[in-house]
């Protein structure tokens, strides 16, 4: 009879000193606070830019800079290869790479104020050009601004549009979608020729871009901006 009532209460403590342990263990889980999800799961990864960052030359924020207005006369060419058509909601379109060659010319106009960048300068600028079998085209490219010598004077961004005016919503000015004209813009900064200047512009141009068969156009027009100087 010992024995029988000596196995119950080794029973008994045995089950009771498991319920304990698992009560235990239980209330310490759920004192723990929960593991941190890593930024991988909490933030869904973010997609890659379909369009390419570019670099432009800024202005400093702070700074003694002067301005002036620059105006020169530019001729010269545009040269370009395409690749197959595609079909687009306008039509047929062709992408390709483009090329421009101005020279840079003093107009003699009271509106010119800076002798920089100089006479006789070169501008060309290389690209990936988009053209409409209509002649509305975009260009994107880098450019330079060389001395008649050769040396290295501006360097930067350029962008063109053809068949795109920017006075057509007013009367008599010009007609939407104007023949034989294209305007762009352009930011570059000096080299060590001309270390504390930026120059930003406006082209306004005469001509029509290069098609598939007409690989080389020639072209005639403004270049019309700013050349601003910062002390560093």
């Amino acid at each position: 009879m010992k024995i029988k009532y000596v196995i119950g209460v080794l029973a008994a403590l045995f089950l009771a000193t498991v319920f304990t342990a698992k009560s235990v263990q239980q209330s310490t889980a759920s004192a723990e606070p929960a593991a941190p999800r890593s930024s991988t799961e909490s933030t869904p990864p973010s997609l890659p830019f379909k369009f390419p960052d570019v670099c432009i030359a800024g202005v400093p924020e702070k700074g003694d800079c002067c301005l002036w207005e620059i105006e020169r006369r530019v001729d010269g060419k545009r040269e370009a290869k395409y690749g197959n058509p595609y079909i687009c909601d306008m039509g047929p379109t062709r992408r390709g790479d483009m090329k421009i060659t101005m020279k840079i010319k003093f107009p003699g106009t009271p509106c010119d104020q800076q002798d920089i960048p100089p006479d006789n300068s070169t501008l060309e600028a290389k690209g990936q050009v988009i053209r409409q079998n209509d002649q509305y085209a975009y260009f994107t490219g880098e450019f330079t601004i060389k001395s008649s010598s050769g040396k290295l004077l501006f360097e930067g961004r350029i962008e063109t549009t053809d068949r795109l005016g920017s006075h057509h919503l007013f009367s008599k000015c010009e007609n939407c979608r104007p023949v034989s004209h294209f305007e762009g813009w352009l930011v570059g900064r000096g080299t060590d020729a001309f270390p504390n200047h930026t120059l930003r512009a406006l082209i306004v141009s005469r001509g029509t871009v290069p098609s598939p068969t007409v690989a080389s156009t020639p072209m005639t027009g403004s270049l019309t901006g700013t050349l601003i100087k910062c002390p560093f």
